[in-house]
């Protein structure tokens, strides 16, 4: 099998496609082109891509713009389409844990699991109250039917997925490469999804991820340029993203508050990551308002890129072209 000179990792979302190439050369990563395409609301919805014809030509003008070459793809997932669920299991052989993983898994996951893929990560290693050792394991699990979608339609533009990854844990993976070893609570905002996560150094202590409710798509979808605006309407509305960010204000503080609540340990500091039109005004309360230093994170320092805010934008897509060059 010839090995993958080069890979691109690529997100999607309701508002856009982002894009990333990756290359290693004496043992560096090196970014050979990186780019994003909004799109019209409709194309992907729930994580679904709903009109192939639009998402095709979205995706072949980001490539050619981008002046991207591969056709090797890893693909990062991250919308209400993937669960994630913090659980623990008695400690085992490591030959034995997989099976025993995939054989409880739907004692946590509320889903069917033939209608799911599961994958998981080990988060850590505990005691249980009758001091037995046991795994702390990050579940991920994402509608089988989602993904086979993705993959067929890269397959009909010729591309190859290499790949599909966690877009969540692509982060934790950045953050950890730029030097982190600290407890962080790291908040990830898309068009679909909020995402928490708790990192103590090497060890993920808590996830949760809300999907965006109906009574907060409108706010939501402002942030993100995604409401439709008839003739004469305002460009943005000032009152739906103030909403928005009350929102994402609102769930943070209720979900540091629940972490703190059940365990006794402090957060050090919270990052915040995201790629909405109005993400200055969403630090700027959650700094103002958390009792906890609140910055965004820097990924990657010894990769090379137009500027450090690229890197962040890109920080995702990043993480899953390197996991899927590394096999």
């Amino acid at each position: 099998m010839a090995k993958i000179k080069s890979m691109i990792g690529c997100e999607l979302s309701t508002s856009e496609i982002r894009a990333v190439e990756i290359t290693k050369n004496n043992g560096a990563y090196q970014i050979l082109a990186m780019g994003y395409m909004p799109l019209e609301r409709g194309i992907i919805e729930e994580g679904f891509i709903r009109d192939a014809e639009k998402f095709q030509s979205a995706f072949t003008e980001l490539m050619s713009s981008g002046k991207f070459v591969s056709n090797d793809f890893a693909i990062g997932v991250n919308n209400e389409n993937v669960i994630m669920r913090y659980a623990s299991f008695p400690k085992v052989d490591p030959d034995k844990l997989r099976s025993m993983v995939l054989l409880q898994a739907q004692e946590f996951i509320p889903i069917p699991i033939n209608e799911m893929e599961i994958d998981y990560v080990i988060a850590g290693e505990s005691t249980n109250e009758e001091n037995n050792s046991q795994y702390n394991i990050m579940l991920v699990a994402a509608r089988r039917q989602m993904l086979e979608g993705y993959i067929n339609h890269f397959t009909a533009m010729k591309y190859t997925v290499n790949e599909i990854d966690s877009s969540l844990l692509s982060l934790c993976r950045g953050i950890k490469d730029s030097g982190e070893n600290g407890s962080y609570f790291l908040v990830n905002f898309t068009d679909d999804v909020l995402n928490f996560i708790v990192v103590k150094g090497e060890e993920i202590a808590m996830v949760r991820s809300i999907t965006v409710p109906d009574r907060n798509r409108a706010s939501v979808a402002e942030l993100f340029g995604l409401n439709v605006k008839e003739e004469g309407e305002p460009e943005e509305d000032a009152e739906l993203i103030e909403s928005a960010v009350s929102f994402i204000m609102s769930e943070t503080s209720s979900t540091i508050s629940y972490y703190s609540m059940q365990n006794d340990d402090q957060i050090e500091k919270v990052y915040f990551v995201a790629n909405s039109k109005h993400n200055s005004d969403v630090l700027k309360e959650l700094q103002s308002n958390l009792p906890i230093p609140v910055e965004v994170p820097k990924f990657y320092p010894a990769l090379q890129a137009e500027s450090s805010t690229s890197l962040t934008e890109y920080a995702s897509c990043i993480g899953i072209a390197i996991s899927g060059l590394e096999g």
